[in-house]
C-alpha cells in the first residue's frame, strides 16, 4: 500500500505533466508553487487554493474536465487525510492534557511544542527555535526527549536528519 507522501509525489508529477500543456501564465507558476509547497507540508490552506487555481485553469479552458476531476479527486482525498490526521493530533493532546495531574503538566515550553507539531506535522530542532526564541537548542531536546519519554511525539532520522512528530496511537 502506497504511504501518503507517495501518494503526494505522484500527485505533484501529474500537477507537472498538466502544467506541460498549459501556456506561459502567472497562473502556471503558482499551481506550481503551490503543489510544491503541499510536496513540503501538507495542510488546508494549500490544498483549498490550489483547488481553486485549478478551477480558474479549467474556466480558461487549459485543463479538460476528466483531467480536473481526476486531479481535484485526488487532492480531495488528501484533505480528507489531513482532517484526519488533525483530528487524531488533537485528540492525542487532549488527551495528554487530560492524562497530566496538576503536580505533573507539560510546561508551557512542551505545549508549544506540541501545537506546533499539531500545525506543521513535523519538526526539526532548529523549527522550533523558531517557536521559542531565546530557548537553546539543548533546552529544546530535553524537552522533547520528555516528550519523547511519556509516549507523546516519535523521533524519526538519525543525526542531522531527526525529525519530531506527533505519535499517532491506533
Amino acid at each position: 500500500m502506497e504511504d501518503k507522501e507517495d501518494k503526494i509525489v505522484k500527485l505533484t508529477n501529474a500537477v507537472y505533466n498538466l502544467l506541460e500543456f498549459f501556456p506561459q501564465d502567472p497562473l502556471k507558476i503558482k499551481i506550481k508553487d503551490k503543489a510544491l509547497a503541499i510536496l513540503e507540508n501538507p495542510n488546508f490552506k494549500d490544498v483549498d487554493i490550489i483547488l481553486n487555481y485549478l478551477k480558474i485553469a479549467k474556466f480558461q479552458g487549459w485543463l479538460n474536465s476528466v483531467n480536473y476531476l481526476i486531479i481535484v479527486g485526488e487532492y480531495e482525498k488528501l484533505a480528507v487525510g489531513l482532517r484526519h490526521c488533525e483530528e487524531r493530533s488533537d485528540e492525542a493532546i487532549q488527551s495528554v492534557r487530560l492524562a497530566r495531574n496538576d503536580g505533573d503538566k507539560l510546561t508551557p515550553r512542551q505545549t508549544k511544542i506540541l501545537e506546533f507539531l499539531r500545525k506543521n506535522k513535523k519538526a526539526q530542532v532548529m523549527d522550533l527555535q523558531v517557536v521559542l526564541p531565546n530557548i537553546t537548542k539543548r533546552t529544546i531536546r530535553r524537552d522533547l526527549d520528555e516528550l519523547l519519554k511519556i509516549g507523546q511525539i516519535e523521533r524519526d532520522g538519525t543525526f542531522n536528519q531527526i525529525v519530531y512528530k506527533i505519535k499517532v496511537s491506533y
